[in-house]
């Protein structure tokens, strides 16, 4: 049992003891508000320098406040970026690298180690870098950021000329972009068609308007896609819709012409009776013997051949005499695809329905 006497003693020292801890812990606090005060005010003294233009003197408050604050992410990230801006690519790559550390899941980390990569040419780590952005964590706007940096990735693939890669790219974007970003998608579908794939190209654009029936460069769009799958009658009345919703794009008037050409040509086309079936076939005989005397001289076979046909009585209509003609017309084709080789061009109206006789 403690004496009374020590009991005494002891509580005034206790006292003092909880005083000076709580004094301690106040001007601790206080130290530590202030220091944060302060790292704060240098933070945004940064961002407005940083905004201004004035990257450098930046650089100098972000500094001063990861003195004051050792681990802040913005002040880390906002440093980075201003060397960035600077040209400091080596200094912004190692704050990055140890901002990736903490946080591998961060979307602009990873978006800003992919630029730094592709300036310094290492462009298999930026697609690394590129694909942890769009599949990362992203603070603000994440749909809108990860479809802006598939659109940057799809622009280095395109660059390094990795054509399927692209166009995984660009399907991928086309199902994970909202239906009702119409912007994205029309640019979406551009590069779709640019790359060769026009099926899903006119998908796409046939999806915008079904929502925006008006959109006239959805309409052009998917013209552009008809046209390029051969699909001319479709193409020119999408043409003629693109154009009567005012668009103004001089390219229209060019591809309504040559749809209309491919038309008045094509002996294909359900509408034509058997005469006009008939005499379609037997110009294109012509028109490709033509073109393929134009680049050098037929076998005599051949030769032979093509001259009756197009020489054939014009009063025949039996479909096995439109089937003769129009098989005649390719042995042509493939004859001046032999005597020409790319040195001349066909007549594009021509080439159009071979091209599409071939396909059937």
């Amino acid at each position: 049992m403690i004496p009374a006497t020590t009991r005494g003693a002891t509580l005034p020292v206790a006292v003092v003891l909880i005083v000076l801890f709580s004094v301690t812990a106040a001007m601790n606090g206080a130290y530590r508000a202030t220091r944060q005060s302060r790292a704060e005010a240098l933070y945004r003294s940064g961002l407005e320098l940083a905004g201004a233009g004035k990257n450098a003197p930046a650089v100098d408050e972000f500094r001063a406040a990861l003195t004051y604050v050792h681990n802040d992410t913005h002040y880390r990230m906002a440093l980075a970026r201003s060397l960035i801006e600077l040209g400091r690519w080596g200094e912004a790559e190692s704050y990055l690298s140890e901002l990736r550390e903490d946080d591998p899941t961060s979307g602009p980390i990873n978006l800003m180690l992919a630029r730094i990569a592709v300036r310094d040419r290492r462009h298999p780590d930026a697609v690394t870098f590129y694909q942890r952005a769009i599949y990362g964590l992203w603070p603000d706007r994440p749909a809108e950021n990860r479809t802006a940096v598939r659109f940057e990735l799809v622009g280095l693939l395109e660059r390094e000329g990795q054509e399927k890669q692209v166009l995984a790219e660009l399907l991928d974007l086309a199902d994970e972009t909202p239906e009702t970003d119409y912007a994205s998608r029309q640019r979406i579908g551009e590069l779709l068609l640019a790359h060769g794939s026009p099926q899903h190209a006119e998908e796409l654009f046939k999806a915008i308007l079904d929502n925006k029936p008006n959109d006239a460069a959805a309409e052009k769009g998917r013209a552009d896609a008809l046209f390029a799958l051969g699909n001319y009658l479709e193409a020119l009345r999408a043409y003629f819709n693109a154009e009567s919703r005012g668009l103004k794009d001089p390219t229209i008037a060019q591809r309504i012409a040559a749809c209309e050409a491919v038309i008045r040509l094509d002996p294909t086309l359900v509408r034509l009776s058997a005469g006009q079936r008939f005499k379609r076939a037997q110009e294109l005989v012509r028109l490709t013997m033509e073109s393929a005397q134009a680049c050098g001289q037929l076998t005599p076979d051949l030769a032979a051949t093509a001259g009756k046909a197009a020489d054939e009585n014009a009063t025949r209509r039996r479909d096995g005499d439109t089937l003769i003609m129009l098989s005649v017309a390719e042995q042509l084709w493939k004859a001046r695809q032999d005597l020409c080789g790319g040195s001349a061009k066909p007549d594009p109206p021509l080439a159009a329905v071979m091209t599409k006789l071939q396909k059937q």
